[in-house]
């Protein structure tokens, strides 16, 4: 059985999301209007609709959405497409997450909703590493910002929304 999953997305400003998913994604919508836009990948298999809506848009919370890849060579080329690309990147290396270990990197789009592709590298017995307080683990660290030069080692927030809605309280998680 062939599956895409649908994800519909409200934008502030149509141009500037599409012109980060087709930087995000290497392709053009499948289908544009005035205040829509589509993509229907294969590679993930998601159907990705953006609708123009300023006011919805702004009063939604920022959210993540993940592609999980299953090698690191997988991971280090959307990386690298990516970051070749332009988007700003933060990187997270050996970060240990929602009981599970792994190397990835985020991008946001212009809304602030954050998109993670990572790699699971093995089980964990916590919820968040030792680095992280109690309920800290899909938070970003504070301070953490996009386009870092290098990977964030054990310091990093799992399910995070937009570094800048980071709190030394979070603790929402997956």
């Amino acid at each position: 059985m062939q599956t895409r999953v649908h994800i519909n997305l409200p934008v502030s400003d149509l141009a500037k999301s599409t012109a980060f998913y087709e930087t995000l994604f290497g392709q053009a919508p499948s289908k544009r209007r005035d205040d829509y836009a589509n993509w229907r990948l294969d590679a993930p298999a998601l159907h990705l609709a953006l609708v123009h809506a300023p006011q919805k848009a702004a009063a939604d919370d920022s959210r993540h959405f993940g592609v999980e890849l299953f090698n690191d060579g997988d991971l280090e080329y959307w990386r690298e497409r990516v970051k070749n690309a332009g988007l700003e990147l933060r990187l997270e290396e050996k970060v240990t997450c929602c009981y599970a270990v792994a190397d990835k990197f985020w991008a946001a789009d212009p809304d602030g909703n954050e998109w993670e592709f990572w790699v699971r590298h093995e089980d964990a017995e916590t919820m968040h590493g030792e680095e992280r307080g109690a309920g800290q683990c899909c938070a970003p660290a504070v301070g953490a910002t996009h386009a870092s030069p290098e990977p964030q080692k054990k310091a990093g927030g799992c399910c995070t929304p937009a570094a800048k809605k980071a709190t030394a309280d979070s603790s929402s998680c997956c």
